[in-house]
C-alpha cells in the first residue's frame, strides 16, 4: 500500500469506481441500505488493497482483528473485570498473547533466540507483513480502551472499517477509540467536496516530502562509502538518514491525513515540525504523535507516570519500549534508551541553557547523533562509529577534506547538494510557521506553493518506485 507508487492508485481508483457502480444499483434496488453498503465497499477496499500487497500481509490482518474483535466483545460484557477474577485473567493473557505471536514471530524470533540467546532456532525467511506493529497496537489500545468502560461493543462492520481504514492502516497514526470510531461509524465511501482542497493540499505536500527529498536521499545513501572512523563522515550519513526518515514518514502522514480528509474523516495529524524542537520532550511531542500518545496512555501512566519518585525509569522504560517496537536489535535499544535518557534530563526542572538557539542546536545534534542506531543494522560497524563520534582524532581537518569520499561520484555530490537545498527550504518555511504559531505545515499547503510543489515532483522525482521507511517496522 505505497502511496508513492501508480499502482496504489490504479486500484484504489478501480475500487472507488466499482464502489460507485454497486452503490448506485443499491440505491435503486434498497435505498434504506445504501449506507451499510457503502461501509461494505470501504472495508472491502482496505482488504483488496493489503491482499494485494502479499496474502500473508492480509491473512495476519485478519488473525488480529479477528482475536481482537473476540477481545472487544468480552471486554464489553466485562469479562476483564474483577467479578471474573482468574477466568476472565486467564482469557485476556490468551487473547493478548495470541494477538501479538505474529509481531514476535515475524518481528523479534531472530533476535530473541538466536542473536540474544544463541539457540539457532531459525524461522522461515519472511518478511514482516505491512502494517503489523501499527495495527497490533491500534486494536490493542481499542481493546484497553473497552476493558475500561465497558458497554455494548460496536457493530462488526464498523469495527472493521476502524481496523481496516486504508489512509491509516499500514503506518499509522495509531488512532484511538475515542477519535476515530465515532467518525468511522459515520461514514461513507464518497468523496467529500467541502474538504476536497484541504485534502489534496495535503497530498501533494506529502507526495513532494517523499518523492522529491526522501526517495532522492535513499537512492544516493545506497552507495555512500562511509569509513567508520572519520567523525566527519559518520555525522553526514546521520544527518543525511536524519532529513530522509523524517521527510518519508511525514509525507506518508500528510498523505494519510489527505485521503481521510477526501472520506471525511479527520485523521491525527503525525508530526508537527519536531526538527524546530529546543529539548528532547518538545521533539517527542511533535514527532511521531500518536506512538507517544500510545506509549504514555498504555505503558507510561500504567507504571504511575510522573506521580511516583522512579519517574526517571518510567520514562526510560517507555523510551526503550518504543526502541524495541521500531524493529529487533540492540541497536534499536540503544536508541530508545539515547532518547529516554534525553527526555528525563529535559525533564528536571529549569533551562540548563538560556539561549533558545543553543538549545535547539544541541537537541537537533542529538537526535541526528541517535539516528546512528535507528540506522546501522551491523553491530560491529555501529560500535565503530559510535566511537568516532566521540573520538577526538576523528575531527582531524585531513579527515575533513576526505568527507566527500563518501560519494560514487561528482552527480551524487551534485544532486544531493541539491536535495538538501530543497529540504532545508521545507524546514526554513516550518520554522516561519512555527516562531508565528500558525497551523502545522502553514505555508507548504497554501496553494501556489503546491503548484510549486506538482512541477518539482515532475521535475526531480526518481523514476524508481521507492516503499515508505516505516514499513519495515
Amino acid at each position: 500500500m505505497n502511496f508513492a507508487s501508480y499502482e496504489f492508485w490504479r486500484i484504489l481508483l478501480l475500487c472507488f469506481l466499482g464502489s460507485r457502480l454497486i452503490l448506485a444499483l443499491v440505491a435503486k434496488i434498497a435505498p434504506l441500505k445504501e449506507p451499510n453498503a457503502s461501509k461494505w465497499c470501504l472495508a472491502s477496499t482496505g482488504l483488496i488493497l493489503l491482499g494485494v500487497e502479499s496474502w500473508l500481509t492480509l491473512v495476519v490482518f485478519l488473525w488480529v482483528v479477528g482475536l481482537s474483535w473476540i477481545g472487544v466483545v468480552l471486554a464489553g460484557r466485562g469479562w476483564f473485570n474483577k467479578p471474573y477474577g482468574f477466568a476472565g485473567g486467564s482469557v485476556f493473557v490468551a487473547l493478548l498473547v495470541a494477538q501479538l505471536f505474529p509481531l514476535f514471530y515475524y518481528k523479534y524470533w531472530d533476535f530473541i533466540f538466536n542473536e540474544w540467546l544463541g539457540l539457532g532456532i531459525r524461522k522461515p525467511s519472511v518478511l514482516i507483513p505491512m502494517g503489523l506493529s501499527f495495527y497490533t497496537f491500534q486494536k490493542i489500545g481499542f481493546w484497553i480502551d473497552t476493558i475500561r468502560n465497558p458497554g455494548k461493543p460496536p457493530r462488526f462492520l464498523d469495527y472493521l472499517n476502524f481496523c481496516s481504514f486504508f489512509p491509516q492502516i499500514v503506518a499509522g497514526p495509531i488512532e484511538k477509540k475515542q477519535s476515530l470510531l465515532p467518525q468511522i461509524e459515520n461514514v461513507s465511501f464518497r468523496i467529500h467536496r467541502e474538504s476536497l482542497e484541504s485534502a489534496l493540499q495535503w497530498i501533494v505536500l506529502g507526495l513532494a516530502y517523499k518523492l522529491i527529498v526522501a526517495d532522492n536521499l535513499g537512492g544516493i545513501s545506497q552507495s555512500f562509502r562511509v569509513d567508520p572512523t572519520n567523525s566527519w563522515q559518520v555525522w553526514f550519513e546521520c544527518l543525511t538518514f536524519g532529513i530522509r526518515i523524517y521527510f518519508d514518514f511525514a509525507g506518508y502522514s500528510f498523505i494519510a491525513v489527505g485521503l481521510g480528509l477526501l472520506l471525511g474523516v479527520k485523521l491525527t495529524l503525525n508530526f508537527r515540525s519536531p526538527y524546530w524542537a529546543q529539548d528532547m520532550r518538545e521533539f517527542w511531542r511533535n514527532w511521531h504523535v500518536t506512538l507517544g500518545a500510545w506509549l504514555r496512555d498504555y505503558v507510561y501512566i500504567p507504571l504511575g507516570g510522573r506521580r511516583v519518585p522512579w519517574w526517571p525509569i518510567n520514562t526510560i522504560l517507555v523510551f526503550v519500549v518504543s526502541g524495541i517496537w521500531h524493529g529487533a536489535g540492540w541497536g534499536f535499544l540503544m536508541w530508545g534508551l539515547l532518547h529516554g535518557i534525553g527526555v528525563v534530563v529535559c525533564s528536571i526542572e529549569g533551562k540548563w541553557i538560556p539561549l533558545a538557539p543553543v538549545r535547539w542546536l544541541l537537541t537537533f545534534a542529538y537526535t541526528t547523533a541517535s539516528w546512528l542506531f535507528f540506522l546501522e543494522r551491523d553491530t560491529s560497524l555501529l560500535w565503530q562509529k559510535a566511537i568516532s563520534l566521540i573520538r577526538p582524532a576523528g575531527y582531524s581537518l585531513s579527515k575533513l577534506h576526505q568527507t566527500t569520499q563518501i560519494f560514487a561520484g561528482p552527480s551524487d555530490l551534485t544532486v544531493t547538494c541539491l536535495v538538501f537545498g530543497v529540504a532545508m527550504v521545507a524546514l526554513a518555511i516550518e520554522g516561519v510557521g512555527v516562531r508565528r504559531n500558525l497551523e502545522p505545515y502553514h505555508f507548504g499547503r497554501r496553494p501556489a506553493v503546491g503548484v510549486v510543489l506538482v512541477f518539482l515532483i515532475v521535475l526531480l522525482a526518481p523514476l524508481e518506485e521507492s516503499s515508505f521507511i516505516y514499513f519495515n517496522f
